[in-house]
């Protein structure tokens, strides 16, 4: 298969600049097999090329987005975003059509990118973590009451762009939630590809402990909620029971708000290179998340670490049921499961060792699938809203 890749960053798991947009097409680009032949198309930004990433691929070609404060002014009227400005320029339109005039199927990933879609030839698979429209609903309900009526207002101008995303596309997201809710906004099949991650199992030994965990991008709101909550309402009631515990929040460009957390029982880690090292150091990973959407990457990441972890069901949705997951909403038992875990054994091998984490390998697989659908069109898809068996 000739694959055209275009990505709206450059893939990489940057422990600053990464994210889970640029994640994905790190893991499926390390992950595709050798008979399919790639050619990426990116745009510059703060992190480069991984050595990885390019030899992967029979060509690259990195282009220069429009400047920022270009992109402001052209989407002053609320068009897609700045974003999207930002990359559609005349160069990336004129290039995505002709290297995709030579490529069997053209797979588009991040929201951003997706207004490619409309220039390409051929099969063309559209990709994004969280559909534009879905997470601007959720920063709908979460913005400050007199910001809620502008974030509707660009609720709306994102349902229109993805309603005009060719018809001929197929469409994918991460969770199967959204999968059947995109779907019903569009009025088109959409199908769900679950991200993966890799088994590192941890050491049964203790560390020093007893330390609770939070993991994620300490910049994204719903986290930010997330780590305020678990310091000013969980730990509090923790430190009844354990007076030694200590929490840790790790992730990339923590803010004020998460800064200011910080204390003699909770560290903050900023930027860490492998939050396997923070997994690994750990008695149990605690997502007392009250908002969300798509599927938590850190909660799956957790537990293919062999960590024990405590979420609420926002933070544990469309998690595949796993010995080591425990889900409860009501505060005082979120705060009895912690400290059992703190105080008790550590996993067992039974616990540590169930095989029901889905791998990036399982993963790269199932969006070939939907590339070779895309090229014949009439082979059978996946039911709607699902992922593959």
């Amino acid at each position: 298969m000739r694959l055209l890749y275009i990505t709206e960053s450059v893939p990489n798991r940057d422990p600053v600049f990464g994210d889970g947009s640029s994640m994905i097409p790190y893991e499926i680009l390390r992950n595709l097999p050798a008979d399919v032949d790639v050619t990426l198309l990116t745009y510059a930004g703060p992190v480069g090329l991984p050595d990885e990433v390019f030899s992967r691929c029979e060509s690259v070609q990195v282009l220069t987005p429009r400047s920022r404060k270009a992109a402001f002014v052209r989407s002053f009227a609320g068009l897609n975003g700045v974003g999207k400005h930002e990359r559609a320029t005349a160069e990336a339109i004129s290039t995505a059509a002709r290297l995709s005039a030579d490529s069997d199927a053209t797979l588009i990933h991040g929201p951003h990118a997706l207004f490619l879609a409309r220039h390409v030839q051929g099969p063309v698979v559209l990709q994004t973590v969280d559909p534009w429209s879905i997470r601007a609903g959720m920063d709908s309900a979460i913005a400050p009451r007199f910001l809620r009526p502008a974030y509707r207002a660009r609720e709306r101008r994102a349902l229109r762009a993805e309603h005009r995303l060719p018809a001929r596309a197929r469409l994918l997201t991460v969770g199967s939630r959204d999968a059947v809710e995109w779907s019903e906004r569009l009025g088109r099949p959409v199908r769900s590809i679950p991200n993966g991650a890799e088994r590192a199992l941890r050491p049964a030994a203790r560390q020093s402990g007893p330390v609770v965990c939070f993991v994620g991008s300490l910049n994204y709101g719903p986290n930010i909620d997330s780590a305020k909550v678990l310091v000013g309402k969980i730990a509090p009631l923790v430190w009844e029971k354990v007076p030694e515990a200590r929490f840790v929040l790790a992730g990339r460009r923590p803010g004020p708000d998460v800064l200011s957390l910080a204390g003699p029982r909770v560290e903050v880690l900023a930027n860490v290179p492998s939050v396997l090292d923070v997994f690994q150091s750990a008695d149990v990973a605690a997502f007392p998340d009250e908002h969300g959407v798509g599927i938590r990457n850190s909660v799956r990441e957790a537990l293919a670490a062999g960590l024990p972890v405590v979420a609420t069901p926002v933070a544990a949705r469309e998690q595949d049921p796993h010995p080591l997951l425990t889900v409860e909403q009501d505060t005082s038992r979120f705060v009895d499961h912690v400290v059992n875990r703190l105080t008790g054994p550590r996993p067992g091998p039974a616990e540590r060792d169930a095989d029901a984490v889905r791998t990036w390998q399982t993963v790269t697989q199932e969006y070939l699938a939907e590339l070779r659908s895309a090229i014949h069109p009439g082979s059978t898809g996946l039911p709607l809203g699902s992922s593959p068996a």
